[in-house]
C-alpha cells in the first residue's frame, strides 16, 4: 500500500531528464521514499567520489583543481549516474538502488551504458551520412560535416565531461530533442534527423530544391527544416487530389485549399490530415513504425501551422507553392581563428 501511495506523491513531471539524479533525489525525499539519512549518506558519497575522480583527473601529481573543473566532473559524475537509473524499469527501482548502491557500483553501470549510447550513436551518424539529402541548405550540409556533429565523436569526454555534447549542430529539426544533455542528446538528435532523411528520400533534390525555392528564395541561407516542408507539401497534395510525389502545389491550388479547410472548427482540418496521412503511408509504402509515428506526431505541429495560417492569410508558407525560378547566389563570409 506504501508504494502505491509513494507513485501517486511523486510527481514523475518534475523529474529532469537533463537532471536525472537531483530531481530523483528531490522528489523522492519529498514524499517519503528517501530519508534524510539516505540524502546524507548519497551526498556524502558523491563528494567522495568527487575526491577521487578530481585525483584521478589530475593524474595524481597534484591535489588542487580548479572550481569550474570541479563543477564539471561533479555534474559528469551525476549525469552517468542518473543515466543508469533512468535505465531502470520504474521510479521504484531507482529509488530502491539509490537506497542500497553505492554511489561508485552506479557510476560504473552508468559508464558502461555511456559506451553503448556513444557506439549507438556513431552508428546513427553513419547512417545519416548515408541517407543524407543533397541540398543547398547551409546549416542542413554544415551540421552533417566532420567539425559538425561529427565534432562530438572525435572530443567527447566520457569521463570528466559525460554531460556536454561539444559539436556545432545548427540544424533545426522538425522535433527539437529537450531535456537532454550529453550523448543522449546526441543520439536522439541523430535519431530524428534519420528518419527525416529517409523520409525525404522519397522525393527527388531536384523536386525538394523547387519547392523550398518556392517557400523563400534564399532559403539556402535561412534555418528551415526540410522535412516540415516537404511533408506540408505531400500533405497539400493530397487534399488538393495531386500526385503527391511531384511535391507540386499551385498558388490556384493554395487558394483552394484556403477554402476547403476554412471553418467554424477543426473539424473538417484534422479529418482531412488524418485521411491525407493514411494516403501519405500507404502511397509511398511506408513500413517503418518509427517513421509513422514521428509523420503523425508532426501532423499536431502541422495542423497548428495551418489553423494560424488559415487566420493569417499565409497558408502559401505552410503549402508553398514549388518554381524553377533561380536566384543569384550570394556571398557568404566564414572567419577563421582571430590573431592575437
Amino acid at each position: 500500500m506504501g508504494n502505491i501511495e509513494r507513485r501517486q506523491l511523486l510527481d514523475r513531471n518534475r523529474l529532469s531528464g537533463e537532471s536525472y539524479l537531483a530531481s530523483l533525489l528531490q522528489e523522492g525525499h519529498a514524499c517519503g521514499a528517501l530519508s534524510d539519512s539516505d540524502l546524507e549518506s548519497i551526498q556524502l558519497q558523491c563528494i567522495k567520489f568527487l575526491a577521487h575522480k578530481s585525483e584521478e583527473y589530475n593524474d595524481s601529481f597534484s591535489s588542487s583543481l580548479r572550481v569550474e573543473t570541479a563543477e564539471s566532473i561533479m555534474k559528469s559524475n551525476l549525469y552517468t549516474i542518473g543515466l543508469y537509473l533512468k535505465s531502470l524499469p520504474d521510479i521504484d527501482s531507482a529509488l530502491g538502488e539509490l537506497r542500497t548502491m553505492p554511489i561508485t557500483e552506479m557510476y560504473r553501470k552508468g559508464r558502461r551504458l555511456i559506451n553503448a549510447k556513444f557506439h549507438a550513436a556513431r552508428h546513427l551518424y553513419e547512417l545519416t551520412q548515408n541517407n543524407r539529402l543533397s541540398t543547398d541548405n547551409y546549416t542542413y550540409s554544415a551540421t552533417l560535416t566532420d567539425t559538425g556533429i561529427g565534432l562530438f565523436f572525435r572530443v567527447y569526454d566520457p569521463d570528466y565531461k559525460a554531460h556536454e555534447f561539444p559539436a556545432s549542430i545548427d540544424y533545426q529539426l522538425c522535433h527539437p530533442v529537450t531535456d537532454l544533455v550529453g550523448v543522449e542528446f546526441i543520439q536522439k538528435y541523430l535519431e530524428n534527423l534519420y528518419l527525416e532523411n529517409e523520409f525525404c528520400g522519397y522525393f527527388t533534390a531536384e523536386d525538394i530544391h523547387r519547392l523550398l525555392l518556392g517557400y523563400d528564395p534564399g532559403y539556402r541561407d535561412l534555418p528551415v527544416n526540410i522535412f516540415e516542408h516537404v511533408l506540408g507539401a505531400v500533405l497539400g497534395c493530397v487534399l488538393v487530389e495531386r500526385d503527391l510525389r511531384a511535391l507540386h502545389i499551385s498558388p490556384e491550388d493554395v487558394q483552394l485549399l484556403q477554402n476547403r479547410l476554412s471553418g467554424p472548427d477543426d473539424a473538417t482540418l484534422v479529418m482531412g490530415l488524418c485521411m491525407a496521412s493514411g494516403i501519405i503511408l500507404e502511397e509511398l509504402s511506408i513500413a517503418s513504425p518509427a517513421l509513422q509515428r514521428y509523420i503523425n506526431q508532426t501532423l499536431d505541429k502541422v495542423k497548428a501551422s495551418i489553423v494560424y495560417a488559415l487566420k493569417t492569410h499565409t497558408l502559401d508558407k505552410v503549402f508553398a507553392p514549388s518554381t524553377n525560378r533561380q536566384v543569384k547566389q550570394g556571398i557568404r563570409f566564414v572567419s577563421s581563428a582571430k590573431m592575437d
